[in-house]
């Protein structure tokens, strides 16, 4: 029976310190974080940390407000540790074009189809050897050491082939970006 009503004292005199000091510790805190809801999840942190303390009830109430002012600076270095740990972007400030990229517009899915048939195209001009050792590269993410493994040839053989098949493909692409369409001899 004495321990809960110490608890309930010991609750009653925290929320008098709650009533006369949070105002000032939000204010504090609130000056060295970016938003007004992180100042008050810290705030309530400090009044947390106190009410779990075993020792807090023990103090005298100025070092009591000390303890807790004390908390309060220890939260916002913590609250910074995690920030450089894992920052957060705040969803307000997520730019526009952002949000705009993630769904493709009708027109560059078009520009995206006709690029992957020029591609096609162009791919279907290599030789069968090119175009299985392409397959092998980039679809299959293996090494040119597994694709001669595979294909029977020879390591350096095998980088000879990846590199003629990738200079008409670079080709092509700094032709697209300039406009013309580029396909490259026939291998």
């Amino acid at each position: 029976m004495t321990s809960q009503r110490s608890v309930a004292l010991d609750r009653t005199h925290l929320a008098y310190l709650y009533q006369q000091f949070a105002p000032k510790i939000l204010d504090y805190v609130y000056k060295h974080v970016s938003s007004f809801q992180d100042a008050e999840d810290i705030l309530i942190d400090v009044f947390v940390a106190a009410l779990k303390s075993s020792s807090f009830t023990s103090l005298a109430e100025k070092e009591q407000l000390a303890w807790l002012w004390r908390v309060a600076r220890n939260k916002i270095v913590d609250f910074y540790r995690r920030a450089q740990r894992a920052p957060r972007l705040p969803l307000g400030n997520i730019d526009e074009q952002l949000v705009k990229d993630t769904f493709p517009t009708p027109e560059q899915i078009s520009i995206q189809q006709e690029e992957g048939d020029n591609l096609a195209l162009l791919i279907e001009r290599f030789s069968p050897l090119q175009q299985q050792v392409l397959y092998l590269r980039f679809s299959e993410n293996l090494r040119c050491a597994q694709i001669a493994a595979r294909v029977g040839k020879r390591e350096g053989s095998i980088r000879s082939l990846l590199s003629r098949a990738l200079n008409p493909l670079r080709r092509h692409y700094h032709e697209q970006e300039k406009g013309g369409t580029y396909f490259g001899p026939t291998q």
